[in-house]
């Protein structure tokens, strides 16, 4: 009796990608924003690195606050302009007009049920989805993996950190010469510099201090020539 009524909570594949559609078309994702990050790479070179990123719209200031263990005193810092947010989950998200969904059935956690799917892409290319695991509740990805035309595989995770719906890790191997190098990075908490989720009072600020830190930056780089 308890399996027969698990089995009817269940919903069917069809009513799980109409949610799927309805909850990316819904998603909320932060314009202005920070978020630290650690990259970890073994095998065939060894490095820890931990980034902090601010954001504003598609400028981008990348602190590295870490290395290998040790915090930076002068943290270096680039600068990036019109660069899209490569781990946004819009940005990721396979859409079902670029894949074919093949359902493969629930995946369990307790209570909690992820409905999982065989991603087919419409059209080949560099980097290709393989399948999805889709929220039980939010019906937003809580996991994608993924091959790449070199060799490459990995996954993303996703999962509600705060209000918003975001990258929580990836990892990623790929075969380089005679060994195989591995890729893993771990989110922090993405916080929030627009109050009202939309760009506000925030976002000029925070483009300032993106502009100033360049300036910074390039200042010092000419100070340590004409050295």
């Amino acid at each position: 009796m308890i399996a027969l009524l698990a089995a009817a909570a269940l919903l069917a594949p069809h009513t799980v990608l109409a949610n799927y559609a309805a909850a990316l078309a819904a998603l909320r994702e932060p314009r202005v924003f920070a978020v630290e990050y650690t990259l970890e790479q073994t095998g065939t070179r060894s490095l820890e690195q931990t980034h902090r990123i601010f954001r504003s719209g598609t400028d981008e200031r990348d602190e590295v606050v870490a290395v290998n263990g040790t915090r930076a005193t002068d943290p270096e810092v680039r600068i990036f302009h019109g660069r899209p947010y490569h781990y946004a989950v819009s940005r990721l998200a396979p859409r079902p007009s670029a894949y074919v969904f093949d359902y493969l059935g629930p995946r369990r956690d307790g209570r909690h049920v992820d409905y999982v799917f065989r991603l087919a892409p419409n059209h080949a290319s560099a980097f290709m989805l393989t399948t999805i695991a889709i929220d039980g509740i939010s019906f937003l990805p809580s996991a994608v993996t993924f091959v790449t035309t070199h060799g490459g595989h990995g996954m993303l995770s996703f999962a509600k950190r705060g209000e918003f719906w975001v990258a929580t890790g990836a990892q990623a191997s790929a075969r380089l010469g005679d060994g195989e190098a591995h890729e893993e990075l771990t989110f922090g908490r993405v916080a929030r510099l627009d109050v009202r989720g939309r760009a506000s009072a925030a976002e000029p600020a925070a483009r300032a201090l993106i502009s100033r830190r360049a300036r910074r930056a390039s200042l010092r780089r000419r100070t340590t020539r004409r050295r």
